[in-house]
């Protein structure tokens, strides 16, 4: 027998052991590149995070051109452009008619803020633990090279975060243009058979981002505008600069209102008790307007997070993720509330839920 008949006849034998053989690599080496791809997303969080609000301004500027094209029939690229002009006007207008007042009220506040803190020094410094915690802030405040430190981070956060938010208008501008290139490139990245549900579950997490933006961009003005009145009335200084704070606030939820309280309570102090008094009522029916009006009437289609579920949110990608976790904690729990609703509760336990549409809050 020749060497290419012996060859021949022990090729059904070679070729089933080097089959085995690729299957006893292929769970290494999917293992390895899981690795290497948590690595990589890990390293690349803040990247990822922009990107993740590139999306929301996409979101945000299809939301606005979408009553165009739907009732009025307009070109899709002749409603966003109209959206964005518009939205450029309206900033635009808002800056022109507010915007001094506004920046000589930020510096107003930058300046009250402290003398109002150290005129409350001496009531705190006559309980124990006022005492306590007055020593402590001390000693902070004292500490070798801090302040120094202090305002070379805030001058370089500056510098990036006006950079980042450069990068993430341009990012979302060529989303909203064009989504169907970048949907078609992440679903290429999907094995076909499961291409068309993972389209429709990338539609349903766009649909949830478009219904908690507005309903947040709403919560925001509103929240603002009644803070901001309110302190007037009750002759609080600065407050169109702390009705934009309170505003700005509300999209970090739970933490975000809490820390914007402060200074206006701080400032509302130094002026006497009574306007103390006024200023802690006026913050506090404005949590509560937000939490029974304003999200009962314009939320009531948005995907609704338990708040408990919201606040580990929170937590969670602050501690994991820095300030930026904690700016876009909530619209990831709406995204990966969506997922696990679809993939998990629907796919693979065969639970139907009802959208939110049906039920008018949680699905």
């Amino acid at each position: 027998m020749s060497r290419a008949d012996v060859a021949l006849s022990s090729q059904p034998a070679i070729l089933p052991r080097m089959r085995a053989r690729a299957r006893g690599f292929g769970a290494p080496l999917q293992l390895a590149v899981l690795v290497v791809a948590g690595l990589l997303v890990w390293r690349l969080a803040d990247v990822l995070l922009l990107a993740f609000g590139a999306i929301l301004v996409a979101v945000l500027l299809n939301a606005l051109s979408e009553p165009l094209t739907i009732r009025l029939r307009w070109p899709r690229p002749l409603a966003l452009a109209l959206a964005v002009a518009g939205l450029t006007v309206a900033i635009g207008g808002a800056v022109w008619l507010f915007g001094q007042q506004i920046a000589v009220q930020v510096a107003t506040l930058g300046e009250l803020v402290p003398k109002a803190w150290s005129a409350l020094q001496a009531p705190l410094s006559t309980s124990p633990l006022g005492a306590y915690v007055l020593d402590d802030l001390q000693r902070l405040r004292h500490a070798d090279g801090l302040v120094v430190q202090t305002a070379s981070r805030l001058i370089q956060g500056s510098a990036s975060t006006a950079a980042a938010t450069v990068i993430v208008l341009f990012s979302g501008l060529y989303l909203a243009f064009h989504p169907a290139t970048y949907l078609r490139g992440a679903l290429h990245l999907i094995p076909p058979p499961r291409r068309a549900r993972a389209g429709q579950v990338l539609a349903a997490c766009g649909e949830a981002l478009n219904r908690w933006l507005l309903g947040q961009l709403a919560s925001m003005f509103l929240v603002g505008g009644s803070v901001g009145l309110g302190l007037w009335w009750a002759g609080v200084p600065s407050p169109l600069a702390l009705g934009v704070l309170a505003g700005l606030a509300q999209f970090v939820p739970v933490v975000g209102p809490w820390a914007a309280t402060l200074p206006g309570l701080i400032v509302a102090a130094a002026q006497g008790p009574q306007t103390l008094a006024w200023a802690a009522a006026i913050y506090l029916g404005a949590s509560q307007f937000e939490a029974n009006v304003v999200t009962p009437l314009l939320l009531r289609q948005m995907v609704e997070l338990p708040m408990g579920l919201t606040l580990f949110a929170v937590l969670a990608m602050g501690v994991l993720l820095g300030p930026l976790g904690v700016l876009f904690a909530t619209p990831l729990a709406v995204v990966a509330y969506v997922v696990v609703r679809h993939l998990y509760v629907e796919d693979v336990l065969g639970d139907r839920l009802l959208h939110p549409q049906a039920s008018g809050g949680v699905a």
